[in-house]
């Protein structure tokens, strides 16, 4: 009996070994005897920043997109370039996806599965300051124009965050009052992975949800084998919308794993101090 239930448990520590599920036990096995489960957790690159003062991208970061910049001429903000880039989700293992009983995925995992995306805040912000979401055409307050089932999505529109679930479940949302408000917010961070966000600020802020009709980045979508998720700064993701804003400076996008290095992230002009990444 005793020898059964090890091997069970074997059987899913190299199961599930390289995904971050056993990032803790994974550290205390002797290389000597599984010396396979000794593997590279994050991806190579894994830094890119963001400048929203000068339209330009320093840094790279594996499964994410070269920014597109757009100009704005028609407000003296220092923060007023639009940029638009996509990431591109692994899908979780069998294994994975039965242990988070659907994949729901709530903390760091190894390769694609968990992005950060680091927004810096000016001090002049208006209107619509950031979208992230699972459809090409999100554009806030829930909408695609009917492009898809999946377009859930998060954005700012200042000085409040919001959140959408996906058509799947009507459009339930939830609105974050202030979260945005100038001068006190400086820093947004968003996590994004599977049916998964989390929302925090420098002010204390910190909400997470975990459903089935948020972020569809584990093959749910057909017309998506690529599990993409979109990204827009200074505007919302559907292209040519009258729906822009100003007020974010710097956004730094990154991976987040078990074993990430703090110092690798990159700075910039932008830089805060190091504690602001923890």
């Amino acid at each position: 009996m005793i020898g059964s239930v090890f091997l069970s448990v074997l059987v899913l520590v190299i199961g599930c070994s390289g995904q971050g599920l056993f990032s803790e036990l994974e550290k205390r096995i002797d290389e000597a005897i599984a010396p396979e489960l000794k593997t590279e957790c994050c991806p190579s690159p894994n830094g890119m920043s963001i400048d929203l003062t000068q339209g330009t991208v320093f840094g790279s970061v594996a499964g994410v997109s070269t920014p597109i910049f757009y100009p704005q001429t028609n407000t003296k903000s220092e923060c007023s370039y639009m940029a638009e880039l996509t990431a591109n989700f692994q899908s979780l293992t069998r294994c994975l996806y039965d242990w988070h009983h659907g994949g729901c995925v709530n903390f760091p995992m190894c390769g694609r599965r968990m992005l950060r995306i680091d927004m810096f805040l000016g001090d002049v912000r208006n209107g619509f300051m950031f979208n992230v979401g699972d459809s090409p055409s999100n554009n806030g307050w829930g909408g695609d124009n009917g492009h898809t089932d999946h377009d859930a999505e998060i954005f700012g529109r200042y000085p409040h965050m919001f959140s959408y679930k996906s058509d799947l479940c009507k459009s339930e949302n939830a609105t974050y009052a202030n979260t945005l408000l100038a001068p006190g917010v400086k820093r947004v961070t968003i996590f994004v992975a599977n049916n998964f966000f989390r929302i925090t600020n420098d002010q204390g802020f910190d909400v997470e949800d975990c459903h089935k009709c948020l972020f569809a980045l584990n093959g749910q979508d057909s017309n998506d084998p690529a599990n993409t998720l979109y990204m827009a700064f200074n505007k919302v993701i559907q292209k040519f919308s009258s729906r822009r804003g100003v007020g974010v400076c710097n956004v730094r996008i990154r991976w987040e794993c078990p074993d990430c290095e703090r110092s690798s992230i990159l700075t910039t002009s932008h830089d805060v101090k190091s504690a602001d990444w923890k």
